[in-house]
């Protein structure tokens, strides 16, 4: 009796087919990482930039000459006098609209910059009212009306609380972006040096 031999493709009786491979990851996945990465830098600088700038910003500057001046300032919060650091310079302040001296209040802590000439440190706090102000300042020992003591600019005031968080934000935002970009490169780049390549068409 002849044997019947199974023909070269037939399969195991009863073995699962293996399934095909998945091919490899779209390139453009390499572009998100990449896209990740690029904004984790941008939002560190762009955090950190917005946590200092109101530090920096200043909405108006007098001389220092014992004769009062017109100006205007912002009413979102309250407003700091920054004085040059070795003048002992005081100042009044008068709500226009309203004609009453605004008080003012120590700062309570060290707060120097230096924007656009000497070292200022933060003097003083106050409301600004309706915004439109009349500042007078003195130095005890710069003289009386017209001499020369210097500028005292007007500027917001910190707030400890949201510079804070701006400088927490500033770090932790950037290192989750750059993580979650780093971790698509690496599984992308494993993943399309294991897979096979994707069909064409």
């Amino acid at each position: 009796m002849a044997s019947s031999t199974p023909p070269p493709y037939a399969g195991v009786p009863g073995a699962v087919p293996t399934p095909p491979r998945k091919p490899r990851p779209s390139g453009w996945w390499f572009a998100v990482g990449v896209f990740l990465l690029v904004a984790a830098v941008g939002a560190g600088v762009g955090l950190f930039w917005w946590t200092l700038s109101g530090f920096f910003s200043t909405d108006d500057s007098v001389p220092v000459d014992g004769r009062p001046h017109q100006v205007s300032v912002g009413t979102d919060g309250d407003r700091m006098l920054w004085t040059e650091e070795l003048l002992t310079t005081t100042c009044t302040i008068v709500d226009s609209e309203s004609g009453q001296v605004i008080p003012q209040d120590d700062v309570g802590a060290d707060f120097t910059r230096a924007t656009r000439g000497p070292q200022m440190i933060g003097s003083t706090t106050f409301d600004p009212g309706s915004g439109r102000l009349e500042v007078t300042c003195v130095d005890e020992f710069a003289g009386g009306p017209g001499a020369d003591g210097g500028e005292v600019e007007i500027g917001p005031a910190p707030k400890i609380a949201n510079f804070a968080l701006g400088i927490i934000a500033g770090i932790v935002v950037p290192l989750l972006l750059g993580l979650a970009g780093f971790i698509v490169l690496l599984v992308t780049g494993i993943l399309f040096a294991t897979r096979p390549a994707r069909p064409k068409g």
